[in-house]
């Protein structure tokens, strides 16, 4: 296996696309790296499952591989890794996923002391990714800290799928097998009972557990003292301890029965990430000189300000939820789709574009008409390449997916017209006026280019 190459070294190329360049991580599943895909001329997470002829056989660690591929196809979610390809080569499954720019949620906790609001926000994405793996049947077990991605910007991404489990499949691992980080997993899988998505929320408290006190609850000094105490012991009695605490509580009950659930998990991480509320100062009254009673604003420019105050008061709701709650919303407000594009544009970028990942193409559609282009696009560059080209779909060829197209950077464009039916990007780049048709058409992949047409 070859690592990081030295500078000015020989260029390692897989499949004849795939240019790597720097080993993001390594383990137990197979080794992930920083590639750029010439293709396409985007950089991408390309994992190397590495196949080993001890323990398990051959067939079932390949298979092993295509099955994490699948899972991560069934999952669509900003908060869950996407999936490009995946192909055999050397011997060796690979997966073509998307690459985030960040460092692991373990990086962050050995780095500095997290807040309170800061892991509830975090523990809101990651557990909204959860919740969609767990309606299309899919189990993580392996949720942990290492394998959360925390981008600059503030996006979270589950990753690593490499031992999840489909519900209702055969599993891939012999009994005498057990994959997983044993301090993460729930006593269920160690005790070897059925396993479902109360497991993953086991390894989500364990993981808000490490990044409120600093150090795992049950890691002790050799496998068999972890197992034990994973099964038997008490949770460590707090430092730092609160509301967060609580919930950590709650989720490492030995029982799954008598563990918290997804959704009142997701009601106390709300409260936890809500901003403080702050009352207003109280002003003593001074003695002021007699003076004429201001004359009251016209009506239009009171009715502006009444309307701008109602606007900023739902953008705060709103921006204590979770994304997937936060699109529901503003998909009940496309009645008036003026009124929730205002309320959209007052939320951060980042947040809107997860909001947004979480509507009906056509109920995003009609939001972003009514904004302008260049914040349309900062919304769209944090929604997946897929749903960003529903809703580019959605739009049609209007002047405003043209303009929305415009206002796009050309990596960002090609990303997503890669996904719109190829009638309407053909229509859409022949409509452009920036003089970027052909640099986009050249950087989509030979097989959607050859059914496109443009003059």
């Amino acid at each position: 296996m070859t690592t990081d190459a030295p500078a000015g070294g020989p260029v390692r190329l897989i499949k004849n696309r795939y240019e790597l360049r720097t080993q993001l991580g390594r383990g137990g599943m197979g080794t992930v790296w920083l590639a750029m895909d010439r293709m396409l001329g985007r950089l991408v997470a390309l994992k190397e499952v590495v196949l080993t002829p001890y323990g398990e056989g051959i067939e079932i660690q390949r298979a092993r591989a295509l099955r994490e591929a699948r899972s991560l196809a069934r999952i669509r979610h900003p908060a869950i890794a996407e999936i490009y390809d995946v192909f055999e080569e050397g011997g060796s499954p690979w997966i073509v996923m998307v690459h985030v720019e960040g460092g692991s949620l373990d990086d962050l906790i050995r780095r500095r002391t997290l807040s309170e609001r800061e892991i509830a926000a975090l523990g809101r994405e990651v557990l909204a990714g959860l919740t969609a793996a767990h309606a299309a049947h899919v189990v993580h077990r392996d949720v942990k800290p290492a394998n959360i991605v925390v981008g600059h910007e503030g996006k979270v991404v589950l990753v690593d799928f490499g031992i999840a489990q489909i519900v209702g499949e055969s599993g891939l691992t012999s009994r005498s097998i057990m994959l997983g980080t044993t301090e993460f997993m729930a006593p269920e899988r160690i005790d070897g009972r059925a396993v479902g998505p109360a497991a993953d929320l086991w390894s989500l408290g364990v993981t808000f557990f490490c990044a409120l006190e600093g150090y795992s609850p049950f890691r002790r000094d050799n496998a068999y003292a972890t197992v034990h105490a994973v099964c038997t012991d008490d949770l460590p009695p707090p430092r730092r301890g609160g509301p967060l605490y609580d919930v950590v509580a709650g989720l490492l009950r030995k029982d799954p029965a008598l563990r918290m659930g997804a959704a009142e998990l997701d009601r106390r991480l709300a409260a936890i990430a809500a901003p403080p509320r702050r009352e207003p100062p109280v002003e003593r009254p001074r003695a002021r000189p007699p003076q004429s009673r201001p004359e009251p604003p016209p009506p239009r420019q009171a009715s502006s300000l009444r309307d701008a105050s109602s606007l900023r008061s739902a953008a705060a709701a709103l921006a204590a939820m979770a994304p997937a709650a936060i699109g529901q919303a503003l998909d009940a407000m496309t009645d008036d789709p003026s009124r929730a594009a205002g309320v959209l544009a007052l939320l951060p970028s980042g947040q809107a574009g997860r909001a947004v990942g979480h509507m009906t193409a056509a109920g995003a559609a009609a939001l972003l008409r009514q904004l302008p282009a260049s914040r349309g696009a900062s919304i769209l560059a944090d929604v997946p390449d897929r749903v960003a080209a529903d809703i580019l779909n959605a739009l049609g060829v209007t002047p405003a997916a043209v303009r929305l197209v415009e206002a796009m950077t050309t990596r960002r464009a090609r990303q997503v017209l890669e996904y719109v039916p190829p009638p309407v990007t053909a229509a859409l780049l022949r409509a452009t006026t920036d003089g970027r048709a052909a640099r986009l058409l050249a950087g989509l992949s030979p097989a959607v280019r050859a059914q496109i047409a443009i003059d």
